[in-house]
């Protein structure tokens, strides 16, 4: 009888021990075949630009290395300004300088990032805002109230 008792002892030991450890091996299984999600970010150096201005945009894509990024401009007005595709460096880094044209209107910019990783294509966008700068309307009046009156004395003295 104190057989038959040892060994329910031991195998009740057993299932005790498998209990502990089991948890601990699944959940090391579990993060080793875990992927990180497929994922694109971006940004720009500023977020407001002149007309004429240099915008360095970066960015990072994650799930596979050296992916093509297609990137896209567009303004307020919703016209395409820029369309290109980079391509990612193994960390999935990129980087794209370019320029706001010098006729830009004041509004915003949205840039687009887009990218297929694992078969699942993922974006992000990102708004800049585009400023003209204004001149007020009493710096014209300073203006050509100084101007008429030296074209006038050019004139008069060319004539007379």
């Amino acid at each position: 009888m104190n057989c038959h008792t040892l060994s329910a002892l031991r195998k009740k030991n057993q299932y005790w021990t498998l209990s502990l450890i089991v948890p601990f091996l699944l959940a090391g299984v579990s993060h080793s075949f875990a992927q990180e999600a497929p994922a694109i970010t971006i940004t720009a150096d500023k977020g407001s630009y002149l007309p004429g201005e240099t915008v360095q945009l970066s960015g990072v894509v994650t799930g596979q290395q050296y992916l093509l990024v297609a990137i896209q401009v567009k303004d307020s007005d919703n016209n395409l300004i820029l369309i290109r595709t980079i391509q990612a460096d193994q960390n999935g880094n990129f980087a794209l300088e370019f320029k706001i044209p010098p006729t830009a209107t004041s509004g915003k910019f949205t840039i687009s990032a887009s990218s297929r990783v694992n078969g699942f294509v993922v974006t992000q966008n990102q708004v800049i805002t585009a400023k003209v700068p204004e001149f007020p309307l009493s710096g014209v009046v300073l203006v050509i109230a100084v101007m008429i009156p030296i074209i006038f004395y050019r004139v008069r003295t060319r004539f007379f």
